[in-house]
């Protein structure tokens, strides 16, 4: 059974999460996205893209965060294609909703949406070595994935936030 992801009552897909045998409250799966999560994808991913994109402003400009005040880090995250791009991600994924098999909402503490294409764009980019090479992977392999890690109260989902599913979106195309 797989469990689903919404984002402001939409579904957005779902996954059939496998444990972490090293960490026992993280899960992680292929992401099987709906059409509306597919339009919505872009705005979930690219955390790598940008946080390399961040870093390299701050290299390239002489700037630390540790040695940054909290106004200039802002000012550096309000002004930058990549300090706006990792904003839009962290605003979207706080109106992300996970749920059970069984359509209990389950709270996370971390959750990540990940596109191997752009995995595959950043280790190049960054000329880093992986054990895995995302080079290689066959055609038909899946493109999308999802971890989270759950607080511990819900591992096991509380029947008190079960809810209905809400019905499907009927929004227009060009939304």
């Amino acid at each position: 059974m797989a469990y689903t992801f919404w984002h402001s009552g939409i579904l957005i897909g779902e996954s059939d999460l496998a444990p972490d045998p090293d960490e026992a409250r993280h899960l992680a799966g292929i992401f099987s996205p709906t059409a509306y999560g597919l339009e919505l994808f872009p705005r979930l991913t690219g955390i790598f893209t940008a946080g390399h994109q961040l870093k390299t402003y701050l290299d390239d400009n002489g700037l630390s965060p540790d040695a940054m005040e909290k106004e200039a880090i802002e000012r550096v995250l309000d002004t930058t294609p990549a300090g706006q791009k990792i904003i839009d991600i962290g605003r979207t994924l706080c109106d992300v909703e996970m749920r059970a098999p069984d359509g209990k909402r389950m709270e996370f503490t971390s959750i990540g949406f990940s596109d191997v294409m752009e995995l595959r764009s950043i280790l190049q980019e960054m000329k880093l070595d992986s054990e895995y090479d995302l080079d290689d992977l066959p055609a038909d392999a899946p493109r999308y994935i999802v971890s989270a890690t759950v607080r511990d109260e819900s591992s096991s989902p509380r029947d008190d936030e079960s809810f209905p599913r809400p019905p499907e979106p009927r929004w227009p195309a060009d939304n």
